[in-house]
């Protein structure tokens, strides 16, 4: 070094310092070019990441907002169903149309009529005459009100009904006796029943508007008014006629002249039946019944009813009393509904 000269020295550092500064130099423009595509990957991984994350956010927000609707949707149709099923429950059934004209019964439903009803009772002479003699056909007038329960062509008929049996004078002699005045008795009713009874009516219908029935009618009457039994005696001017021709008039009193007038002449009376003789009832010891049964049996007819609110019927039938024919009209009590 000792060997060196200033100048040289100076000329070797110097040239020293300058390659030095040269090689940091193109250090740093290689570093500096080497990080910056480095950088750049980054930043745009981190675009591609942002980017995923904010698709991702998209579709589970898109999946949340349909949930959501989806839920909502759910909500109003379980509303609407439930406000239907509570207007179901709320709504009364529908109104059966009213139709005066349709008379079909319902089966299981029950209808109900109001009426009256009349009745005409004959007792033929030829039915008398199987317990006494001579007599003659009488006729007797009911008349009635009446209910009916009916339901599945069956009808049972409640019945209060007022019957008069008067009959007038009426000749009579005991069964099988001897022509004589002894035996025969006038007998003269003005008694009333008043009856109550109930028919029990089936029915076949034989068009819309006509049905055929039959059944029986069962009741119990109590009587009333006067059963006048009056002796007789011949005369020939008299006003009651018998089967063999003779003519009789009532006995005024017992010792009126002429046969049939005295207790003699009357084996079977502990009383004298003379100058219009009233009857006792049964519990008075008389003949005058008390009560007197209603049975109908058999009894048929037809059944008319054109419009709800009415029913006709015509009857046949026979009873202890004889044989009767009736005829009856009804209000019906079905109503049209207002609501």
């Amino acid at each position: 070094m000792n060997g060196l000269s200033r100048s040289t020295l100076r000329t070797l550092l110097i040239g020293s310092a300058t390659v030095a500064l040269t090689l940091a130099q193109t250090s740093g423009v290689a570093y500096a070019q080497k990080k910056k595509p480095d950088t750049k990957a980054a930043e745009a991984k981190a675009a591609e990441e942002k980017a995923a994350a904010e698709a991702k956010a998209a579709e589970e927000k898109a999946a949340a907002d349909k949930a959501a609707e989806e839920k909502a949707a759910a909500d109003k149709a379980a509303e609407e169903k439930a406000a239907a099923d509570k207007a179901k429950t709320d709504v009364e059934p529908p109104r059966e149309e009213w139709d005066i004209k349709d008379v079909e019964e319902k089966p299981g439903k029950t209808y109900l009529f109001i009426g009256l009803r009349y009745r005409g009772n004959l007792i033929p002479k030829f039915m008398l005459n199987m317990f006494v003699d001579e007599g003659k056909t009488v006729y007797s007038n009911s008349i009635g009100a009446e209910f009916e329960m009916r339901k599945d062509g069956f009808s049972l008929i409640p019945a209060l009904t007022y019957t008069e049996l008067g009959t007038g004078d009426i000749l009579f002699k005991e069964k099988g006796s001897k022509d004589i005045a002894g035996n025969y008795n006038l007998v003269n009713s003005s008694m009333k029943v008043i009856y109550a009874t109930a028919d029990l009516l089936w029915s076949s219908k034989i068009s819309k508007n006509l049905d055929f029935e039959y059944g029986a009618g069962f009741g119990l009457g109590v009587v009333f008014g006067d059963l006048v039994t009056n002796w007789v005696r011949e005369d020939p001017n008299g006003y009651l006629h018998s089967d063999s021709g003779k003519r009789f008039i009532p006995c005024p009193t017992v010792d009126a002249p002429g046969t049939g007038c005295n207790k003699a002449d009357h084996q079977n009376s502990d009383v004298d039946k003379v100058g219009g003789y009233t009857e006792p009832s049964w519990f008075g010891g008389g003949s005058k019944p008390t009560f007197f049964p209603w049975i109908a049996v058999p009894q048929i007819g037809l059944r008319f009813k054109p419009i709800k609110q009415f029913v006709g019927r015509l009857g046949l039938g026979f009873s202890l009393t004889g044989f009767w024919f009736g005829v009856s009209g009804q209000y019906g009590l079905e109503k049209e509904r207002k609501d």
